[in-house]
């Protein structure tokens, strides 16, 4: 199982290496990268099944951000795990938010890592393997909401440009914050942003 690594933290790479290789993925198929270019680069040549990301990696430079957008979207059947950065907070789930894209945060166990990785430790690179987790997708009032919500608009403004009862907009929150699997909206403010800048944003459900 070709697996890239891009983490500049030491402690991160030396353990996702340790665990792969306990699960027979041999080191020589193990690649470390250190920014967007070469992580593009090393795609084009071995067409990873699995590429681990530490966000800190692109995140602060907008032509970064176009990079890992491109490399996303042109290795459907590479599964991309986006480790978070999240200071002082704390986030145990994860969240598929394309069908090859998964953001989470470094809190992720090794049984974690099996469920996710489950597919493609089974079998070679080349087949499209899907995991057995829902893809988050919003409806298209929760995604007007949402957006309303993270730019700081209270429960009465939304309402009223919604024009929906408040009691409503609560309910609608109540269903993202369970979508999203928490309640913090620091953390929810950071899933959106990210999906944002990686991809077109989180699915919205037309149907």
């Amino acid at each position: 199982m070709s697996t890239i690594i891009m983490d500049l933290c030491s402690f991160t790479r030396l353990g996702l290496t340790g665990y792969l290789t306990s699960r027979g993925v041999r080191k020589r198929d193990i690649t470390e990268v250190h920014n967007a270019p070469n992580l593009k680069a090393i795609c084009e040549t071995s067409r990873p099944t699995v590429v681990f990301i530490n966000e800190d990696c692109f995140i602060h430079h907008e032509e970064s951000n176009q990079h890992m957008r491109q490399i996303i979207s042109q290795y459907p059947a590479t599964l991309f795990v986006i480790f978070m950065s999240l200071a002082n907070i704390h986030f145990d789930h994860y969240l598929l938010v394309r069908k090859n894209l998964l953001i989470c945060s470094k809190s992720l166990t090794e049984k974690d890592l099996d469920d996710i990785l489950a597919n493609r430790l089974k079998y070679e690179n080349y087949r499209p393997t899907r995991l057995n987790i829902p893809t988050l997708s919003l409806s298209q009032t929760e995604s007007n909401m949402l957006q309303m919500w993270m730019a700081g608009h209270g429960t009465s403004h939304i309402s009223a440009q919604m024009n929906i009862k408040a009691k409503t907009v609560s309910s609608h929150k109540g269903n993202i914050k369970k979508k999203i699997q928490t309640h913090n909206k620091q953390v929810i403010y950071h899933i959106v942003r990210l999906t944002e800048n990686i991809t077109t944003g989180i699915h919205v459900n037309l149907r």
